[in-house]
Order: structure tokens, then C-alpha cells, then sequence
């Protein structure tokens, strides 16, 4: 993501990301890959609640599909491993499946997706490009 921020930038773009946790811990995530700029803490969960984002279950954790295990390389091979001691944070749900949306200047969803799986999130390209594509539409 952090190497994206600045063509969202250039696109008049705001990211915000949702994070699990308190603020410190919030802080030391995105710290660590260097988006703290972007994060919002969500303790609470009251966001992916608010998305309709579910939860999953110990085995796809456990046994991840070929994306997961894919994505968790290059997350690995771009100095992200994952990490359990971060994954059980106090705050942190494990098994809260992930999402994304877009917001308008309003303050409605434009887009939103909600994950299938714990690695089922679309690429910041993707991102760019709905976002692109929604601007479009409303011009």
C-alpha cells in the first residue's frame, strides 16, 4: 500500500485504513510498514461490523487457499511476514475477514467489498482503478 499512496495523491484520492486495535497498537502496525499516516483505530470493530464483514473460521486460517499462501509469500518476500504476535494483539479479531470501500466526499460507499477469505482483498492498483472509474462516471 505505502508504495501506492502517492498515485492515490496524484489522483485526489484520500486512503484511510481501518485497523484493529487501540491506538498504540494501531500506531505500532502501521509504523512498522510505514502507513501511520493513513490508519484509523477501530477497537471496536464497529466499521467491519458496519460493512457486513464476517468472520471466518480456524481452518482457512490454518489451511490457506493458493491466494493466501501466495500472498503471504510476497508479503514475506517484501519484508511483511506475517506475524502471530502481532496477529494476537489484546483488540485484534483473527478471524475477521477483510474488506475495503470507497467513500464518497459525501460520505456514502461508492464501492465496497467484502473478503471471502482472510488474504481476499483487492491490490491498491484495483483500487485506483475503481476509484478512477467511479470518478469518471460522475464527471
Amino acid at each position: 500500500m505505502r508504495e501506492t499512496l502517492p498515485r492515490f495523491d496524484e489522483r485526489g484520492i484520500r486512503v484511510g485504513c481501518v485497523v484493529q486495535g487501540v491506538a498504540e497498537e494501531m500506531a505500532r502496525f502501521c509504523g512498522r510498514h510505514s502507513v501511520e499516516s493513513v490508519c484509523i483505530a477501530d477497537p471496536e470493530r464497529e466499521s467491519y461490523r458496519a460493512m457486513g464483514l464476517e468472520r471466518t473460521d480456524w481452518w482457512s486460517i490454518l489451511l490457506p487457499t493458493p491466494e493466501g499462501r501466495r500472498r503471504r509469500a510476497e508479503a514475506k518476500a517484501a519484508g511483511f511476514p506475517i506475524s502471530l504476535r502481532g496477529t494476537f494483539q489484546k483488540h485484534s479479531d483473527v478471524l475477521q475477514l477483510p474488506g475495503a470501500a470507497l467513500v464518497g466526499q459525501d460520505g456514502r460507499i461508492q464501492w465496497v467489498h467484502r473478503g471471502s477469505s482472510p488474504s481476499d482483498l483487492p491490490l491498491p492498483t484495483q483500487l485506483i482503478d475503481i476509484a478512477q472509474r467511479l470518478l469518471s462516471a460522475r464527471n
